[in-house]
């Protein structure tokens, strides 16, 4: 077994298909589109302006045993005045020396750089895919949210990373019940002067986009791992869920005319990607995720915040109960991903709508 520090656009691309192979007769895991991946790994990304990283490959001759990225975010260390590195694109056989060798080549590589702590998995950040799954194995994960085999856990306790913070997702259905309490507490709020609903205008969506944004930055501004989206990176994510929004999934509260909270659902595309296999170059397998797509009954809750100058009166109540009312009726499950598991009031709110824990996922840090 040897590892490699791999740059070139066909060890790039090995560093890509890796997890397809990995995974192939998995029921549950789900892969990116090849060339999405591709398109953030490029340098040109606006991610990478304020990151760097180095990607490594455990190999066994000219097979491929298992991946690992470490990066630096230089962003998140600046907002959180941190000294810390990260590594994400964990993937590797149930081998503990292969990934003994490929967290020993990540550590080696972040303490080059001088920081202090090494967490993850975060690939390649808290605005991509988080964490690692390590409770609700027996389901597909919802659009953007990561899966992986249950001996990753040991793979990454086994050398030493303890646990930092889990991410909790709740599912909810058209048939579970608000509580009274909930329903009293959101007539209530609801009765205030000046409160208005709207759909995002997707026809003018840049210009919605910039309204998320700063409702986004400022809403999560104090949360756990979070680092503020700049317009370009915004604008790159719109990219990405453009195709995938529907008005009805999406929302935003005003008082006054003036935009106080947003939320954004999408539908569950991985019943897609799950049938594409990371490429859009099989006919057969298009024309079927293309039916696929016109019959999804799930969807994902990706974004919700209300600006902190209109919090307590009950606008994450009301965002929440439309949601469900309006969001959930039209597709018949969701999944609202993720909560930070010591946010109390979010999660309060989240158990009287009737939402109930079924996937736990976990950011492991350690020592350098």
């Amino acid at each position: 077994m040897q590892i490699k520090e791999i740059s070139s656009l066909a060890d790039i691309q090995a560093f890509i298909d890796f997890p397809f192979t990995l995974y192939k007769d998995d029921p549950y895991w789900v892969g990116e589109l090849k060339a999405d991946t591709k398109h953030l790994l490029d340098t040109k990304n606006p991610f990478w302006a304020t990151a760097s990283r180095a990607l490594f490959m455990a190999y066994e001759g000219k097979k491929p045993l298992g991946r690992i990225m470490a990066l630096i975010n230089r962003a998140h260390n600046e907002y959180h005045k941190e000294n810390i590195g990260f590594f994400g694109f964990f993937d590797c056989i149930h081998d503990k020396q292969v990934s003994k060798a490929l967290f020993q080549a990540a550590q080696n590589w972040l303490k080059e750089q001088g920081v202090e702590k090494m967490r993850g998995p975060a690939s390649p950040s808290s605005n991509h895919v988080y964490g690692l799954l390590v409770e609700g194995f027996d389901s597909m994960p919802a659009i953007m949210m990561p899966y992986n085999f249950s001996y990753y856990i040991d793979l990454i306790e086994n050398f030493g990373f303890t646990k930092a913070k889990d991410l909790l997702a709740f599912h909810r259905s058209r048939h579970d019940q608000f509580s009274e309490r909930f329903l009293k507490v959101c007539a209530r709020c609801e009765r205030a002067k000046g409160i208005t609903l709207r759909r995002l205008n997707l026809h003018k969506i840049d210009e919605e986009a910039e309204i998320i944004r700063q409702i986004y930055n400022a809403a999560w501004a104090e949360n756990w791992g979070f680092v503020p989206m700049s317009r370009k990176d915004m604008a790159d994510t719109v990219k990405e869920l453009k195709p995938f929004l529907r008005p009805e999934g999406t929302c935003v509260i005003e008082e006054n005319g003036v935009p106080a909270g947003f939320y954004i659902c999408i539908p569950n595309m991985n019943h897609v990607l799950k049938i594409l296999r990371g490429s859009l170059k099989n006919p057969w397998r298009l024309l079927k995720a293309l039916w696929t797509w016109k019959h999804i009954k799930d969807a994902r809750l990706i974004m919700l915040g209300v600006l902190p100058e209109f919090r307590k009166r009950g606008l994450d109540l009301i965002l929440i109960k439309h949601i469900i009312t309006h969001g959930v009726a039209v597709w018949d499950e969701a999944e609202l991903s993720w909560v930070l598991e010591d946010n109390a009031g979010m999660l309060r709110g989240i158990d009287e709508c009737g939402c109930h824990l079924y996937k736990r996922y976990r950011l492991y840090e350690k020592a350098l």
